[in-house]
């Protein structure tokens, strides 16, 4: 039903058959938003536009409060509803936005469970053929090409539980951090696919995992509570198995072997050695070093990860932290972060480092690779949500700089370089 107040200020333009088709959707609008709203103009497109709907006004309740309930009834009619701040006539007076209404609902894609499952069993594996790699004494043949490695572990059950230790942390890890996702997604209504884990046979055993989201996060509450449980979940795992594994593990000279890769420091896992040590490692005067046993190496995997993800950049977990505690302001951070990565990126070259001392210690070509796997993930600049109005309450504000405080503190600029 129309509010009466709202009657005098309302101007519909329909200067065609286009926009009089719009006519009914305008009346649709007023109906479903006319009690939230003081609505000053409604404009109508004379032609396909893909602003669609426009609703100018100014809201008489927190859009906390109200947008949910348009958002299902817009859905319910066929329609995708937008809430932007109006930046025309700014907030003077009350809260002015742009409300647009797109005809069409994103449909929720479809998953297959079984695809889920098949992959996670295929990490399984993959994990433990790296976690019996990463042991010592097992008893493979060193002539051994990586397919006949594979079919010696796998087939061989008391090699393979050698690697148990290592995939069962690592992948505790990867699980606690996308169910986090997960389970904060329903918690919110969003649908939401199961974790995808996608398996490698060298390296770290997995590329990660991820988690599909099915439709649009309504507003940057959600998307913000999505966007952060998963690296809270994983580091409530990581952080007491890498000290766990650090007590575990021998500190010694390590030996040089060919091919043998020395692991980077974040602040948490430097001081963790710190902590658990009483010294710096590695000591640049003695040579001494922590041996990182395979629960140790799992957990800084792990927190490896969780770094990665909270970089603020795009669709990553940091992309979605930042973009809900500061909106278009984010980008600020996303130009930031690439120009950063760009600058590790050229201090990692051999070309640089010759001329340049230290720079192996901050520098890291791979960072490279990352700035163009950004662009394949989406791009750099995190989209708005469908309730770009709605802002952090004071409590997530500080648990979302919390997060930001994580990502510095779990940060490595070199993960990994030759010993």
């Amino acid at each position: 039903m129309e509010p009466k107040s709202n009657l005098p200020s309302l101007h519909l333009q329909l200067n065609s058959a286009f926009a009089q088709a719009y006519g009914d959707i305008a009346k649709t609008a007023l109906g479903i938003v006319g009690q939230d709203m003081a609505v000053e103009s409604i404009r109508t497109p004379d032609k396909p536009a893909p602003e669609g709907l426009e609703v100018r006004g100014r809201l008489l309740r927190p859009s906390a409060e109200v947008f949910s309930r348009w958002l299902a009834e817009f859905n319910r009619r066929g329609f995708t509803p937008f809430l932007r701040q109006d930046e025309q006539t700014g907030s003077v007076g009350g809260q002015n936005v742009v409300l647009q209404v797109l005809a069409g609902v994103v449909p929720r894609s479809r998953s297959n469970p079984l695809i889920n499952l098949l992959l996670f069993v295929v990490t399984v594996l993959s994990t433990l053929f790296v976690g019996v790699l990463y042991g010592v004494d097992v008893g493979l043949d060193p002539n051994a090409g990586i397919l006949e490695l594979m079919w010696q572990i796998l087939t061989t059950p008391d090699l393979l539980v050698k690697g148990l230790p290592f995939a069962v942390t690592l992948l505790g890890i990867l699980t606690a951090h996308e169910f986090g996702h997960y389970f904060a997604a329903r918690y919110h209504k969003v649908a939401v696919t199961l974790p995808y884990f996608l398996p490698m046979p060298l390296g770290f055993g997995t590329l990660g995992a991820f988690i599909r989201l099915k439709e649009p996060v309504p507003d940057r509450r959600k998307l913000f509570d999505i966007g952060v449980a998963g690296p809270l979940a994983g580091l409530l795992l990581a952080v007491p198995l890498l000290f766990y594994g650090l007590s575990t593990s021998e500190v010694m000279v390590p030996q040089a072997v060919t091919g043998a890769l020395l692991e980077g420091n974040s602040f948490l896992y430097y001081y963790a050695k710190l902590w658990t040590f009483g010294q710096a490692l590695p000591n640049p005067v003695t040579g001494l070093d922590v041996m990182m046993n395979d629960i140790t190496f799992a957990a800084w995997i792990g927190l490896l990860v969780t770094a990665l993800n909270l970089l603020p950049l795009g669709q990553l977990d940091g992309g979605h932290t930042v973009f809900a505690l500061f909106g278009q302001r984010a980008r600020l951070f996303n130009w930031a972060t690439l120009g950063g990565m760009l600058l590790l990126g050229i201090a990692g070259l051999e070309q640089v480092q010759a001329r340049i001392g230290g720079l192996e210690n901050v520098g890291w070509s791979g960072w490279f690779m990352w700035l163009v796997l950004i662009n394949f993930l989406g791009g750099p600049f995190h989209p708005p949500a469908l309730d770009d109005v709605t802002e952090l309450d004071p409590r997530r504000r500080w648990l979302g700089y919390a997060v930001i405080l994580i990502f510095v503190l779990t940060f490595v600029p070199v993960p990994l370089r030759a010993l």
